[in-house]
Parts: structure tokens; sequence; C-alpha cells
């Protein structure tokens, strides 16, 4: 729920009677979240929330909704603001999730990939600003029914209003996703296209009250035949139910994607065909929600892309393995494996029980563990074969 919903002309007007804060810190008090806010946060209530309504309304989107500190139950912090109005295209309900900071500076971390340091900050190197952007858009799609089946009405940006281009060139270099754009105070005429782009002048209430009114506690699914998301709730048998073996995988990829540490997923207690629709399926519902994902197949190359997700079909791995020569079976294997952990921020090997283990080769699960342990990588089983209630 938000902390407080008006419009961007609304927002503008009371930011100039110096009431926004005071508005803003009375909505606490009303809601039981007093004390929650640190001052840093208030700062951005001040000269954050009205860059952007300054931005709304230079793009002629004065009547655009925001809703303030959007929080959603079980997942820590709140987006600073969800802009709500019509798309101009399908003139459907649209929305920006937009992540509001004050950074003046910022370099990547020497010693941490992916992790950042922000300028006179002090404590641990911060992820990527947009990759925060896209997690809590990838949790509104799975927790609100104005986006089932809908997910191209939801956008992701993060704001750096304050900074040039010059002063973040690491965080520009980051590979970003539809649900992760980029703009700084240099690139405000992009950010004003790009809301313009997603949201018209009509007025954002309706857009608004639809998405406050519509979390759902379901969990995600599938496709449905038309290839959008499916929602469904209680038990299932993996085994059985090739929708639910997806629902199942495709949560795990995002728990570990969003996790603090590393893993390696090993998905087992499928055949070969199956694992290979389910693999399918998969790679094209990650790289929708916004995942760079791939799928090794095709000729065998020792050169992995760098992504998101990255799938490996056993399949693929015996035909690795399968050239006679010198190195062949767990030394040739075990340099590639350890390549493929490292390149993905979710390896996921998919293994099937109606194959035969290589004798040379022995046991690919066991080569993997093997692997992710030499890297110091936990790994994570996935049983298809299980019954889950």
């Amino acid at each position: 729920m938000y902390l407080m919903r008006l419009s961007a002309d609304e927002l503008h007007a009371l930011q100039l009677r110096d009431g926004l804060v005071p508005a803003l810190e009375a909505a606490e008090v009303e809601q039981g979240r007093a004390g929650e806010t640190s001052a840093g946060e208030k700062r951005a209530w001040r000269h954050s929330l009205p860059a952007v309504a300054r931005d709304l309304r230079d793009a002629g989107l004065g009547a655009v909704d925001m809703m303030i500190e959007y929080a959603l139950p079980g997942r820590k912090g709140p987006a600073d603001v969800i802009l709500a109005g019509v798309h101009p295209a399908t003139h459907a309900p649209s929305y920006v999730v937009a992540e509001l900071k004050q950074w003046r500076g910022v370099t990547a971390a020497p010693d941490r990939a992916g992790r950042f340091v922000v300028a006179n900050q002090t404590g641990k190197p911060k992820r990527h600003p947009a990759e925060q952007t896209a997690d809590f858009c990838r949790a509104l799609i799975r927790s609100h029914a104005a986006l089932m089946g809908s997910e191209a009405c939801l956008a992701g940006l993060t704001y750096l209003h304050n900074a040039a281009d010059s002063d973040v060139t690491d965080l520009l270099r980051y590979p970003r996703t539809g649900l992760s754009h980029l703009f700084t105070r240099d690139s405000r005429g992009a950010l004003i296209r790009f809301l313009r782009e997603r949201l018209t002048a009509a007025p954002g209430r309706p857009a608004a009250e639809l998405f406050a009114a519509g979390p759902v506690h379901a969990r995600l699914a599938g496709l449905d035949p038309q290839g959008r998301l499916q929602w469904h709730g209680d038990g299932f048998r993996l085994a059985s139910d090739p929708v639910a073996a997806q629902r199942f995988v495709l949560d795990s990829v995002r728990a570990a994607y969003t996790a603090q540490d590393k893993s390696v997923l090993v998905v087992t207690g499928t055949t070969a065909a199956h694992g290979s629709r389910l693999v399918g399926s998969a790679e094209n519902t990650l790289n929708h929600a916004g995942y760079a994902t791939r799928v090794l197949s095709g000729p065998c190359t020792a050169t992995f892309p760098v992504c998101d997700v990255l799938f490996c079909e056993e399949p693929w791995l015996r035909s690795v393995d399968a050239p006679p020569g010198p190195g062949r079976g767990p030394d040739r294997l075990s340099p590639l494996l350890e390549k493929m952990i490292k390149v993905a921020r979710v390896p996921v090997f998919v293994l099937a029980d109606d194959l035969t283990a290589p004798e040379d080769t022995g046991d690919f699960g066991v080569l993997i563990r093997q692997a992710a342990g030499a890297l110091r990588v936990p790994d994570k089983c996935i049983r298809l074969d299980r019954e889950f209630r």
C-alpha cells in the first residue's frame, strides 16, 4: 500500500506551500509507519519527488497519479513512487515504478562484480539501483491482479537527478532491461520522452485505484495458450504437471537471482524431452520479464555469454563430452562447468532421468556439485519428481 497518493500537479502545489513533507509525516503516523523513514529518505521527499513531478508536468502529464512509498507485504523497502496513468497506444492502465536517487557520484566496486561505491557514503558496496527497480517490478507482476497477463503495461526506471552521465559512467555501462531504465540529469530529455511513451495526459486516478485494490496472494505458474503468465495456487505433483513444474523452476530462479549470495540450481526428476520443453518455456517467460536469459544448445562451444540466467541441459553436456580423444570425461567437463557457473548470476543445469550416465564421465550431478564447490558456490537441487503441498 502507498503512503500517499496524489497527482503530479497536486504534489507540485503542495510543495510550493512547504506542505509535502509534513503531509507525508502525518500519513506515516496515521498508517502506523512513524519512525520507519530515515533522514535520507525524507530528503528524497523534499527534493526527489518534486523533481519527478516537475518532469511529469513539463511532459504535459500533470494529471498522472503518484503513489508514494508503495510497500509490498513481505518485501523489505517500498518503491519510492509508482506512476499510474493511461498508456498512449493501448489506452489501458499503465504503470511506471520509479526509484529516486540523490547520488552525485558512483564507481564500480574494485573487488565485487556488480556492486558499486557511492561517493560520500559508507558501508557495503551497493547493488545497481536499476536491479533494485527491476526486482520490485517482478514482485509486482507476481502479486498484482492489474498486471496479470498484461506485464507490458509495467515499466521501471531509476532517476539520478543530481548526477551527470560522467559521474555515473560505471552504472551506465551495466546491462539493463525493460524493467530497469536509467536516467540522469543529462538525460532528462530522454526521460520525458520515455514518460510520454508510457503515459498520457489523462487523469491517472482510475488506474491508481485499480492498482491499489488489486494485490493477490498467488504464485506464478506458467504460460497460457496465448503466451501470457498464468496464476494458480495450492498443491501439485510436479512430475505430472508441466505448468506446476515450470512455476516451481521459475520461482526458484527468481529466488536465486534476488538472493544476496550466488547459488547453482540443479533440476532433476524429468526426462530429456520434458526438460527441453520446460527450459524453452522458462527462457521465454524470463526474457519477457526482463531477465537476460540464455540456453546452451546447438554446436559445442567453450565460450559462454554473460547473462542473468543460463540454462544447460544434459544432452548439451553429453555433446561436449562426446568427441573422442584426450581430455574426455571429468578433465574436459569440469573447467567448462566452472566457466558456466562464473558467467551467470543463476546457472541452471537440467538433468534427465531417462539418460544413462556416460561411463567415462560418470554422474553429471556429481561433477556440477564438484565444480560449484571448487568455486565455493552452494548448489540447490530442484526435484520435479517430488510432491508438494
